[in-house]
């Protein structure tokens, strides 16, 4: 055999430069590629150079989260607040002109608003003066056509301040509240005047008895109708019986149906967002800042008749005439003037024609002191 005659290599066994060859293939196929982002020193970027990054950039919205865990339920709720507003507007003592006005000026800042989305009336008042309740409740009765109107009666919700409320959509009453309902107006007796050398005309002094009695009783008809047409499906009595006048316990009230459940200002106030959808709402509390009135303005005549009065001059009416209860004419006139009440119902055929006693007033369907 000659010495090109060797023996031939076996496939399986590479030569020292492939095999070289090879360690260098599987050496560059293993090896991460190399970043092709320029670097600060005009080079280029190594594969740990790219890992760092991702590393830093990680942390940063890491961060990032964990901030926003931390600011967001406070911006959350800066930014939402409550649903709405549920105002409180409060009706205390004697009802008079200033009475009216704060709550007519309220109820209409309530219809106005457009984040006050239902209204609580908070009642403490046992009447007042005749118009003045009508203002409230027709203000009342606009209030409650355009969202929920709720009224909530402490001690006293009686006569003008139960007709102020009667338009509202449910009225609460505490258990205990001493006077709710008395649908009627009072006065002092009917009586008549002389000439007066004074005045510009014969009717100028006062009318005549029997026009004074109609008068009233015009007023405690309209009371009398406006009650019937706001709450006639709740309340259990019937016409004759409303306007009795009679005053009722909070007890009694629900059970006849003058007020519709048991409850306080703050039951009110949740029932009144519940029914307007608030699931989280805040409470605008409308309050007078002194007990208002401080009593009706009265003015006495020379022949001892007492009159309703504005200021020391300006007369109102004939004589006394209020849609007040009961229960709240001592404080509202005092002891020295004695009161006939009158209600919706008109004296029978036969009646007596001055109505200056007890008897004579409870003819008329009122209460006599």
């Amino acid at each position: 055999m000659s010495s090109d005659d060797s023996p031939s290599r076996t496939p399986n066994k590479p030569t020292d430069d492939a095999e070289a060859s090879t360690e260098n293939r599987s050496t560059a196929d293993r090896s991460p590629p190399t970043a092709e982002r320029p670097v600060s020193d005009g080079g280029r970027a190594t594969g740990f150079d790219r890992i760092e990054t991702r590393h830093a950039v990680g942390v940063a919205a890491i961060l990032a989260v964990a901030a926003g865990l931390l600011v967001a339920p406070g911006v959350y709720g800066a930014v939402t607040g409550p649903d709405g507003t549920v105002a409180v507007v409060e009706i205390d003592g004697t009802i008079d002109s200033a009475t009216a006005q704060h709550v007519e000026d309220n109820l209409r800042d309530a219809r106005t608003n457009d984040s006050i989305e239902a209204v609580v009336l908070e009642v403490d008042s046992g009447g007042g003066l005749p118009a003045q309740s009508e203002r409230m409740y027709a203000a009342v009765d606009r209030t409650a056509s355009v969202m929920p109107v709720y009224a909530a009666v402490d001690t006293l919700g009686a006569s003008g301040a139960y007709l102020a409320i009667a338009p509202a959509d449910r009225i609460y009453v505490a258990p205990s509240a001493q006077a709710v309902g008395s649908v009627g107006v009072a006065g002092t007796a009917p009586a008549p005047s002389g000439p007066n050398a004074g005045t510009t005309g014969p009717d100028k002094r006062g009318s005549d008895p029997d026009t004074q009695r109609e008068r009233r009783q015009t007023l405690a008809n309209l009371f009398l109708e406006n009650v019937i047409e706001q709450r006639g499906d709740e309340i259990e009595l019937d016409r004759e019986e409303i306007a009795h006048a009679d005053a009722y316990l909070g007890t009694e009230a629900v059970e006849n149906g003058f007020a519709d459940e048991f409850g306080f200002v703050d039951g009110a106030v949740a029932d009144a967002a519940s029914e307007a959808g608030l699931d989280d709402y805040r409470v605008d509390a409308r309050r007078t800042e002194s007990r208002i009135p401080g009593g009706i303005p009265l003015l006495e005549r020379d022949d001892g008749t007492v009159v309703v009065a504005d200021g020391a001059d300006g007369e109102l009416g004939d004589g006394l005439i209020l849609a007040v209860a009961p229960a709240a004419w001592d404080e509202t006139v005092g002891d020295d003037v004695i009161m006939t009440s009158y209600t919706g119902r008109l004296p029978a055929d036969g009646d007596a024609t001055d109505p200056t006693t007890d008897d004579a007033a409870a003819e008329n369907g009122g209460d006599g002191e």
